[in-house]
């Protein structure tokens, strides 16, 4: 069964964005291009404003700044807020917000920002590039960081398909990383038993050590959902797949209320079950046609992958 315990549409998340190859090599392909997903408009070049820049702000889009002097050989990290939690790793899957800059010309060639959807992507399974493969490994949930990717690792002499990127082009990302599924993280396989209650209960299992989850935050999560009278799963976020967590605004309405306050104060990396009483459930309706029980209370385990404000 499709999720029932949304009551409206998740948060969008951009599934068919290509920032690149993957393979650093010299010639650029009509599909490369960071600029060009299916489901969105080229984003087209637009100069670095000027002015006071405030990129510690998360909930912001950040400015790229190119500096005045030469492009570096190398790729060069700079983290400009440090994530909280575990450093991420190939093989992870991640969500991630992203601005692109070209060194040359100082012109943005591509953002996630502007379509309004993250980026999601499996670290190390060559869907971006080179400078994005190793430059990103080591960031944690909640952390900014700076790529400075030479041409080697970027798009090398053939530039982009599209050709918003030059040739041999030096590139300049802002990337946040907003939620991860650590490679060896499972889907519980704990027996699930519970019994009838008349107020909300949570226990952490697994306490998290990143951002706690505040009201009005958007949440992304992976979940178990059982039904305390019979044990039975009704429905399961990872039976999708690692990739098809949700996300959702906290306290919007789109999650039943129980699950909306039992993650309140939840941390990132977090594992906790919550039980939910019917009155903060589907009460005397039940819902899935049956499989949700009339006045049923339900049991969730849930892993909490990222948390920040809306942007």
């Amino acid at each position: 069964m499709r999720i029932v315990l949304i009551k409206a549409a998740s948060i969008a998340i951009a599934g068919a964005l290509l920032i690149g190859c993957g393979s650093g090599s010299e010639k650029g392909s009509e599909d490369d291009s960071p600029a060009e997903t299916p489901s969105s408009q080229q984003v087209f070049p637009t100069p670095t404003p000027a002015g006071d820049i405030d990129n510690l702000d998360l909930s912001s889009k950040p400015v790229v700044v190119i500096p005045s002097t030469p492009p570096p050989s190398d790729l060069e990290i700079e983290d400009l807020v440090t994530g909280n939690g575990d450093f991420v790793k190939s093989g992870d899957f991640l969500i991630m917000d992203y601005v692109g800059v070209s060194y040359s010309t100082g012109l943005q060639f591509d953002a996630s920002w502007d379509r309004g959807s993250p980026f999601p992507f499996e670290l190390g399974a060559g869907r971006v590039i080179q400078g994005w493969e190793q430059g990103i490994v080591g960031m944690a949930v909640g952390g900014r960081r700076i790529l400075t990717i030479p041409p080697s690792l970027g798009y090398g002499e053939g530039g982009s398909g599209s050709g918003s990127i030059g040739p041999n082009e030096t590139l300049v990302f802002v990337v946040d990383l907003i939620a991860v599924v650590p490679s060896d993280l499972e889907k519980p396989n704990e027996e699930v038993t519970g019994e009838a209650v008349q107020e909300l209960q949570i226990d952490d299992t697994i306490r998290g050590s990143g951002a706690a989850v505040e009201l009005g935050n958007v949440v992304y999560i992976h979940y178990v959902g059982v039904s305390a009278s019979t044990g039975e799963q009704f429905d399961s976020s990872w039976d999708r797949g690692r990739s098809e967590f949700i996300g959702y605004i906290s306290g919007a309405g789109n999650v039943i209320e129980g699950l909306d306050q039992g993650v309140l104060g939840m941390q990132v990396g977090g594992r906790r079950t919550i039980v939910i009483p019917p009155d903060l459930a589907y009460g005397e309706n039940g819902a899935g046609n049956g499989l949700i029980a009339s006045n049923e209370t339900l049991v969730f385990i849930v892993d909490l992958l990222g948390t920040h404000p809306v942007r």
